[in-house]
């Protein structure tokens, strides 16, 4: 094809705070302009405005924060009216910016409607509104239904994080697997290695934290069954805390006994928590990907893990597994059997290293690149 290629990304979730989905577009991209950027002429839309540059986030991170929190105390469906409110108007800006564009890339819910030229490629990260409705605020599920389906038959081409959420794509949405390409996510670098232990010790006296904790990354979404980890603790008859970070959203963690929620941090400070933690520990019932796994384990974190969805497949040998997602006793005699054998850690450390350096955003770009190639053939 003559000319570089125009994409048009949908920006919005960049103009949050933490978001994996923003960390997502942020880290990939950075990348395809870095490689890509002679091939490709990238547009990031706000919401408002379409700009040659990413969105920055909010510069007042703490309004921010208070706003989503009085957003999600909202009855659901004054809520669902106000989301909806701020689509279609989005919508009609994006319809209006996109008819000089070859491909528009959606990251976030589903896609917009964009005019008929125009190739859609959609990142789809997991499914878990269609298959745990439960697990969601109410006008999520609402809005999920008014739109999702309908807008994936509009799609040319579907990215997606795991070769597991592929084969629930398959299953659950009738999708060909030729019309699916496995972008795995990768962890940044330049940000996620084991830290200096000087380093660690002052991040940890800053914050009033303990020199021995474990470590929950993530929001209080049911799915991810962090309510077992105090628990487990307990059953374990360890006195080390649950040191939590990320937005609370579904969950009272304030309330739990020997947890410190610390709410959104940096990534530099995030990468200190996972250098001097005991073990990150996930046990989620369901993940599209499970980054904070990599993340944990690219900073010299052992990493302790529900065997289920895509957590295997990005950490394979690298984490200790408990038999379910909610088994208490397992994962009270893996957290002990940790706190308690610094040869076992060590292995785990060794191997988390390795397992991380086998995911980039450089070979996330390139698979993303080529994918925009396919699209614009068909």
């Amino acid at each position: 094809m003559a000319g570089r290629i125009k994409i048009l990304v949908n920006a919005i979730p960049l103009n949050n705070i933490g978001t994996g989905i923003g960390r997502y577009l942020k880290c990939l991209y950075t990348e395809l302009e870095k490689f890509y950027g002679d091939r490709l002429e990238i547009r990031y839309f706000d919401g408002a405005n379409v700009s040659s540059t990413m969105p920055r986030g909010p510069e007042n991170q703490a309004r921010w924060s208070k706003g989503v929190d009085l957003f999600w105390k909202l009855p659901a469906y004054p809520a669902l009216l106000l989301r909806l409110g701020i689509h279609y108007k989005r919508e009609m800006i994006f319809y209006r910016l996109a008819k000089d564009f070859d491909i528009y890339h959606e990251a976030g819910f589903f896609p917009f409607a964009v005019p008929p030229r125009v190739k859609t490629v959609f990142t789809l990260h997991d499914l878990s509104v269609i298959l745990f409705p439960e697990h969601h605020p109410l006008e999520r599920v609402f809005y999920y239904r008014l739109f999702f389906r309908k807008r994936c038959k509009k799609v040319d081409h579907f990215l997606t994080v795991s070769r597991f959420t592929q084969t629930e794509m398959e299953r659950l949405l009738d999708i060909e697997s030729k019309n699916i390409s496995v972008t795995h996510l990768a962890h940044d670098p330049k940000l996620f290695y084991p830290k200096p232990e000087k380093e660690v010790n002052r991040f940890l006296v800053g914050k009033g934290l303990p020199e021995r904790y474990f470590l929950f990354v993530g929001s209080g979404d049911p799915r991810k069954n962090m309510d077992i980890i105090p628990k487990a603790l307990e059953k374990a008859g360890l006195c080390e805390p649950l040191v939590v970070s990320g937005w609370s959203g579904w969950s009272d963690r304030m309330s739990w006994n020997n947890v410190i929620p610390l709410g959104y941090i940096s990534d530099e400070d995030l990468a200190c928590l996972y250098s001097g933690a005991l073990a990150l520990i996930l046990p989620s019932s369901y993940e599209g990907f499970g980054l904070p796994l990599l993340e944990a384990m690219a900073c010299g974190c052992p990493v302790v893990a529900a065997k289920e969805a895509s957590l295997p497949e990005v950490a394979k040998d690298a984490a200790l597994y408990i038999k379910s997602p909610r088994d208490i006793e397992s994962l009270a005699g893996i957290l002990e059997h940790l706190a308690s054998t610094p040869d076992v850690r060590r292995k785990l450390i060794k191997k988390g290293l390795k397992r991380a350096r086998e995911f980039s955003w450089s070979h996330t770009a390139r698979s993303t690149f080529q994918a925009f190639e396919r699209v614009l053939e068909k």
